[in-house]
């Protein structure tokens, strides 16, 4: 009989992430300072304490704007025709890696865009110091944070409805989200296989991200057992119930998929899924679609002087999904975009 494999400690895992920080941080440096044009550099960076997580800690804001400045609280506030439209970005990384920062691409191209609009990507606290769902309980509060202080940063809350935390977004852009956790790993590389051969993302780090991440003894039960819910909402948000997704999803989401990915089949069938929810009480519009030919993350390549068309075309229609959920015949608001 095969002894089981003993997951490994936290403090392995602790090692393992400052190794792979550091090497997202160098290629994340490349991207922003040797790859032209250069993005945008934050106008603004405030720490705000967490709330909702039961382990108390902080979590970095960092605003960006088109003019590189952000007016001082308070100023302006009983103006609504200064008020700006917000995406708040959550970097990539599996939970844990990344920085905010390594979205100044992306945040660029929006502000390029949409010069009145102020974008802020969150620093939440990454796994295997904080697992789940930590991370994902520091987005809610950074978002309920801005929501409670937009008058004081001049930011558009008129999309938000009901009393914190009944927050009502604008819209939501996904770039190559995972989406289905009830499939392993193994599973994911069988629907596209394509991936494992292309991916710059080998097994080992994979198998970091979800020890880090997923840590069982913090992962959601089946009501009334011990046993683990992988197809829970807040593991597996594209197996989320109707009824859920209607009262709890912005009317208009784009979703973007990388077609050398293990999570192309599982975010196109979302998608999909959620385009089958348009109606009169359902969802405005579901925008999208699979870029072919390109592994996850390729968007964080730095570029150098070579520039990326595969990133630019879907920018550039994100960018487009921003301006309907931005429009001006409807109260424009804040929107939520994945990195």
């Amino acid at each position: 009989m095969a002894t089981p494999t003993p997951l490994p400690s936290r403090t392995d895992l602790a090692k393992k992430a400052g190794r792979y920080r550091l090497v997202a941080g160098i290629i994340s440096w490349l991207d922003r300072y040797l790859s032209w044009p250069l993005p945008s550099r934050p106008a603004l960076e405030l720490t705000i304490p967490t709330t909702v997580s039961k382990i108390p800690g902080t979590i970095q804001l960092y605003f960006f704007t088109a003019t590189g400045t952000l007016l001082s609280p308070g100023e302006d506030e009983e103006q609504p025709h200064t008020k700006r439209p917000v995406l708040i970005d959550f970097h990539g990384g599996g939970f844990a890696i990344g920085h905010p920062l390594d979205d100044a691409r992306w945040i660029a191209a929006v502000l390029h865009a949409h010069r009145d609009a102020v974008v802020v990507s969150v620093g939440y606290r990454l796994a295997p110091e904080h697992p789940f769902p930590a991370p994902m309980e520091d987005g809610v509060d950074a978002v309920i944070w801005l929501w409670e202080h937009a008058g004081q940063y001049r930011l558009d809350r008129r999309r938000f409805v009901g009393e914190c935390p009944g927050i009502k977004l604008a819209g939501l852009i996904a770039f190559y989200p995972a989406t289905d956790w009830s499939r392993s790993r193994i599973e994911r590389d069988a629907t596209n296989p394509v991936a494992a051969r292309k991916s710059m993302i080998t097994p080992d780090v994979f198998k970091f991200f979800d020890d880090s991440y997923l840590m069982l003894e913090n992962l959601p039960r089946k009501v009334g057992t011990d046993e683990i819910d992988m197809s829970h909402p807040y593991v597996s948000p594209g197996l989320a119930p109707e009824g859920l997704i209607l009262a709890s999803y912005p009317g208009i989401v784009a979703i973007y998929t990388c077609g050398w990915d293990q999570l192309l089949v599982e975010g196109n069938a979302f998608r999909e899924r959620l385009r089958g929810f348009v109606g009169p009480r359902g969802l405005v519009h579901v925008g999208g679609f699979e870029i072919e030919d390109v592994v996850h993350g390729f968007d964080k390549r730095p570029s150098f002087f070579l520039g990326n068309g595969p990133r630019d075309r879907m920018y550039g229609d994100a960018v487009r999904q921003l301006g309907m959920m931005w429009k001006e015949k409807s109260p424009r608001g804040f929107v939520s975009g994945e990195g």
